[in-house]
């Protein structure tokens, strides 16, 4: 692509109204892999840079008419979807990677805020869980999840209370995912690692990573890395260069209020 022609990203997530992470992240981490972000809104947060005090999710109704209005309109070079808040949203993306299947699909598992919601009860959280594995999972070509948050999205029957995170890792692919990318997996040293598992037996892993347990971090790395598919990278080469980037981005993070830190999404180069 030339500078002229950046490649296009369709980011489904939610907006943070701080930048921190969701689509105002988004638009920052395209820009700076020389992407042009297109978007589409699953759910509105009022938040500050610490604590969500409220999510009103849209309907489905608007999130497919959205998107549908970018794609037969842009040609998008990968899509990331992120930020889920129903089964209805679930459904609406993977119908929509059903129907540009040659569109690279980045599917992020990171922090499960559907109990924020307001009246949402355990029956609808389960949905959504039933939803992501049975329809959205299978059209993924790479499944970024923070370890920190795995439980959140293990189905019961995937549960190993002993070793519970290679046992989800191995549903993931068995439920279709081409790949996944696992985040701030434990180590023997007590640090953590990340790492790329594909069909088979193969397996990728990635340097040490300090910063984990911020819930911005698994988020950003999904967006980066949909940016380097979206400009033909290698798998392998695409999760180095996210990795590296959001490090980076959240070593250099700033305070722009009382709570957590903002990392910093644009970088010289």
């Amino acid at each position: 692509m030339s500078p002229d022609n950046p490649p296009a990203v369709l980011f489904f997530n939610h907006l943070d109204p701080t930048g921190r992470s969701g689509l105002a992240g988004d638009v920052l981490t395209a820009a700076q892999f020389a992407c042009q972000a297109v978007t589409a809104l699953t759910a509105i947060t009022v938040q500050d840079t610490g604590v969500i005090e409220e999510i009103h999710p849209v309907s489905e109704e608007i999130l497919d008419n959205q998107a549908r209005c970018l794609l037969e309109d842009i040609s998008v070079h990968a899509i990331r979807a992120g930020g889920l808040y129903s089964p209805d949203h679930a459904s609406v993306i993977a119908q929509i990677a059903a129907d540009y299947d040659s569109v690279p699909l980045v599917l992020y598992l990171g922090p499960q805020y559907a109990s924020v919601i307001e009246d949402s009860s355990d029956d609808e959280i389960e949905a959504l869980l039933l939803a992501t594995w049975e329809t959205l999972i299978p059209q993924a070509s790479c499944v970024v999840v923070d370890c920190s948050y795995l439980n959140l999205w293990a189905p019961e029957d995937e549960h190993d209370n002993e070793n519970p995170i290679p046992v989800v890792l191995e549903a993931i692919l068995a439920a279709g995912a081409k790949s996944c990318l696992s985040l701030f997996c434990p180590s023997p040293d007590s640090a953590h690692q990340h790492i790329l598992l594909e069909g088979g037996e193969r397996s990728s892993a990635f340097g040490f990573f300090p910063l984990a347990g911020q819930s911005e971090a698994g988020d950003m790395i999904s967006a980066a890395l949909a940016c380097e598919l979206a400009r033909g990278a290698p798998l392998s080469l695409a999760c180095e260069q996210a990795i590296t980037y959001a490090h980076k981005a959240l070593a250099d993070g700033r305070k722009l209020g009382m709570s957590k830190l903002v990392a910093q999404r644009l970088q010289k180069t």
